[in-house]
């Protein structure tokens, strides 16, 4: 299954066996046994292709593969890093609006656990989806949070790699 996707994304031209070696730090050849099925990529491998294709369609589709079994699941989510438009991507930033959409959303749970736990019965259903939004909200947010940091990460590294060239 994993030799057949890797082959539907060169098909569909999402990126090249050329460019898949060099994300995954392998040889244009070792691509090519992958999609043959003569050999498998390992996790370090796989996990380069899914941080750095740069068609997120394709990162989908190796994900996808890597889970079928499992009951983990693959959404897309398209954010924008940079929360407060000033052309940085700033974890200071991205921290502050994941604390802030955390405590809103802790005190909105208070107050319902609060007013529901009395005598037991469920929020009302205008309530509910309200928390249902807001918790929404709150993933998105920590996720937002989450690529900051992971891109700040990986920026780093490059710089390193860089010096240490």
């Amino acid at each position: 299954m994993l030799a057949r996707t890797l082959q539907q994304i060169i098909d569909r031209k999402q990126s090249t066996a050329r460019e898949m070696g060099e994300l995954a730090g392998v040889s244009t050849s070792t691509v090519y046994r992958w999609i043959a099925g003569q050999s498998q990529p390992d996790f370090d491998s796989i996990r380069l292709l899914v941080r750095h294709l740069p068609d997120h369609r394709a990162q989908e589709a190796l994900l996808t593969v890597i889970i079928a079994g499992t009951d983990w699941n693959v959404d897309h989510l398209e954010l924008n890093l940079d929360l407060n438009d000033d052309g940085e991507i700033d974890a200071r930033d991205a921290l502050d609006a994941s604390i802030r959409t955390v405590r809103h959303a802790a005190e909105s749970l208070a107050q319902v656990r609060a007013t529901c736990c009395q005598d037991g019965s469920p929020p009302p259903a205008e309530d509910t989806l309200k928390l249902i939004a807001e918790l929404g909200e709150v993933v998105r947010h920590c996720t937002i949070t989450q690529r900051v940091l992971l891109e700040m990460a990986e920026q780093r590294r490059k710089r390193k790699l860089k010096i240490a060239n």
